[in-house]
């Protein structure tokens, strides 16, 4: 991860020498890149507000007129690369439903996987992988894990009353079914030196197991 982030867009900011401002991208975004980088460097405890401040370039005070502190600039990256959420991914759950498993199902992977692959979402797994969700730990990471396939599983519960999606499973587990084996090409292939291949690559993992997975859930035609 170092040489990427060497060569990040913060990295050469400050070796150019130009203000923030200068580079055209929102403090917001400068922020959540020089937290990111001291948390893959030194670890989330060892990481203070003055040293991520120091890394942008302004104040401590500037950081509070985005972020209440260093756990929630902690808690932005979680949201952008942690456990899958509805309202994280921006999707409508009754426009979800009415699509059926067969588009809908497709359509959440590929946004999940969409969001892994971007760029601090990559160098961001390796840190939560260590640091879980901050200073709530892995414990911390197990609790949004559970909370995200109790959100997850409301268009599966609603496909399963339309009869779309087998009724002899319990919706939760469904969730756990196609999520799980997901991690599988994003820590293959979706890490800080992922390269177009790779990206390719993670993809093409996740639509065999999106395929299979769709033969498990829908029930066979003529099936009791």
């Amino acid at each position: 991860m170092s040489e990427s982030l060497s060569s990040s867009p913060l990295a050469s900011a400050r070796r150019r020498g130009r203000p923030p401002k200068s580079e055209g991208r929102a403090t917001r975004d400068l922020l959540l890149d020089a937290a990111l980088e001291l948390f893959a460097r030194q670890g989330f405890a060892a990481t203070t507000v003055r040293q991520i401040a120091d890394a942008v370039g302004v104040r401590d005070s500037a950081i509070y007129g985005h972020f209440a502190g260093k756990q929630a600039l902690y808690d932005a990256l979680f949201a952008e690369a942690g456990p899958a959420s509805l309202d994280g991914l921006e999707m409508d759950v009754d426009a979800l439903v009415r699509k059926g498993p067969r588009e809908g199902v497709p359509e959440l992977v590929a946004r999940v996987m969409e969001g892994w692959s971007r760029p601090r979402a990559r160098c961001f797994i390796s840190v939560l992988l260590r640091e879980g969700s901050g200073a709530g730990g892995l414990s911390g990471l197990a609790a949004a894990i559970e909370a995200a396939r109790d959100e997850l599983q409301a268009p599966f519960l609603r496909w399963q009353q339309s009869g779309a999606v087998r009724a002899d499973l319990p919706a939760r587990q469904i969730v756990w079914e196609l999520f799980a084996p997901l991690q599988v090409p994003r820590l293959l292939h979706l890490h800080s030196q992922a390269t177009a291949d790779d990206v390719s690559a993670a993809q093409r993992l996740a639509d065999e197991h999106t395929r299979f997975f769709l033969r498990c859930i829908i029930p066979m035609e003529g099936s009791d």
